[in-house]
């Protein structure tokens, strides 16, 4: 488990005293609040992002645990800590998108989504599947395991591509709404995926045929269901109580932010107790919650609340992975690293979303946009680390390199780019 208890972490040379590794770390993040509250106000329309401020100080902090000669954890033998922090970070996530999103619930106005979802997510899980399998010589089951992992696009660091959510008078544009739209249900989406790919490391030839079964029933078909259904009857359920209560005046402004942590931790614990995704449910429970009174004012102080939440989480996640970055097994596996994630970032992404939208409304500039901001990030920790905490495999490290690989050359190059090519390619939010 992560060293975190009070207690000696190294001497320091020259000195006469010791650094207490939970000190250490609040230290850290103390930085980290602190310059992530000025990255954070400064961010808005340039060309950088809190993500790699954020990664740079965790790289920074593990280079200094290393120095120390300090016993950190191995994300790929206990990925529980890093796999818990993610699950926060895109609940909260989740249920904020959901929040944002006021399109009516029609076949046109999310045929884009729906055609994302369909074609575009199992045509990426296959591709990087089968650059795993050449670039890495990754088995099928680990090979299924990183596509699905790498496919969901993430709500966390996607931020500056997505609507801006309630309050904001601009209509929601083609590109922006189905990124959004998308990150918020392909991370629940890619979980029969990563149950696939552990029933196929747990089972034997033999017994294939009773697990597709099992898998095709239980993963795909009922915690699909049970997830969206349930998560829509939650979040409109806790909307008619929320807005009655205070409408009564039982509840104050400042305590809005309870109501939504209240949301994602029950919608998230009661549909997860019965089997249902929970990825899915806390989007489908923020989307409920909006549509019930969809102008209210409520709806932008909640979203606000949960922002912040999320901009915590992203950092906590973001410098703990920098902490535990594989340097080394980058440098060892550099061109197959390459391959894999350029494959995906360049080829595989734009080529999935390219024919996903084929005949859709979305103009040739928004398929562009669509296609090189499917941002990877928190999501393909948390689902690395669930698989890996199902079924420990030798080719661990070298999944956690090539996920490790597409998030920091993500963060870095969708970082840099959004705002110029949401610029250059759709014109300010809501023109066009």
């Amino acid at each position: 488990m992560l060293p975190i208890a009070p207690g000696p972490l190294a001497r320091v040379p020259g000195f006469g005293f010791e650094i207490g590794a939970y000190e250490a770390l609040l230290a850290v993040a103390g930085l980290a609040l602190l310059v992530g509250a000025v990255v954070l106000s400064m961010q808005k329309g340039r060309p950088f992002s809190a993500a790699l401020i954020y990664l740079a100080i965790g790289l920074a902090a593990g280079a200094g645990l290393r120095l120390a000669d300090v016993d950190w954890f191995d994300p790929t033998l206990e990925p529980e800590l890093i796999t818990r922090v993610a699950e926060f970070a895109v609940i909260v996530s989740l249920f904020a998108a959901g929040v944002k999103l006021d399109r009516p619930l029609t076949w046109r106005a999310w045929r884009s989504t729906v055609m994302l979802l369909a074609v575009a997510m199992p045509l990426t899980i296959a591709g990087v599947a089968l650059l795993g399998t050449w670039a890495l010589g990754l088995s099928l089951p680990a090979a299924v395991l990183l596509g699905a992992s790498l496919a969901p696009t993430d709500p966390v660091l996607a931020d500056d591509v997505q609507v801006e959510g309630p309050g904001h008078a601009e209509p929601e544009d083609e590109a922006r709404f189905a990124l959004t739209s998308e990150a918020g249900l392909n991370d629940g989406l890619a979980f029969p995926f990563v149950m696939l790919a552990i029933f196929g490391a747990q089972q034997t030839f033999d017994a294939a045929s009773a697990w597709f079964v099992e898998w095709l029933l239980a993963d795909l078909v009922y915690a699909i269901v049970v997830g969206l259904a349930g998560g829509a009857i939650a979040g409109l359920t806790i909307a008619v109580i929320t807005y009655r209560i205070g409408g009564r005046g039982w509840l104050s402004e400042p305590f809005d932010g309870y109501v939504a942590l209240a949301s994602i931790f029950l919608v998230y614990g009661l549909v997860e107790m019965i089997e249902g995704y929970g990825f899915l449910a806390v989007f489908a429970a923020g989307v409920a919650f909006r549509r019930y009174e969809h102008d209210h004012a409520y709806n932008q102080r909640l979203h606000e609340f949960t922002l912040t939440v999320e901009k915590l989480a992203e950092m906590a996640v973001m410098l703990v992975l920098g902490t535990v970055l594989p340097l080394a097994l980058f440098g060892e596996l550099a061109l197959p690293l390459l391959a894999v994630v350029g494959g995906l970032l360049f080829v595989v992404r734009p080529i999935a979303a390219w024919v996903a939208l084929l005949g859709s409304r979305a103009t040739w500039n928004e398929r562009i946009f669509i296609g090189w901001f499917g941002i990877r990030g928190i999501g393909s920790v948390y689902y690395l680390g669930f698989g890996l905490q199902s079924f420990q495999t030798p080719e661990g490290r070298t999944l956690f390199a090539a996920i490790s690989a597409a998030i920091v050359l993500s963060v870095v190059l969708h970082g840099l780019s959004s705002s110029y090519l949401g610029r250059r390619l759709l014109g300010p939010r809501g023109e066009s």
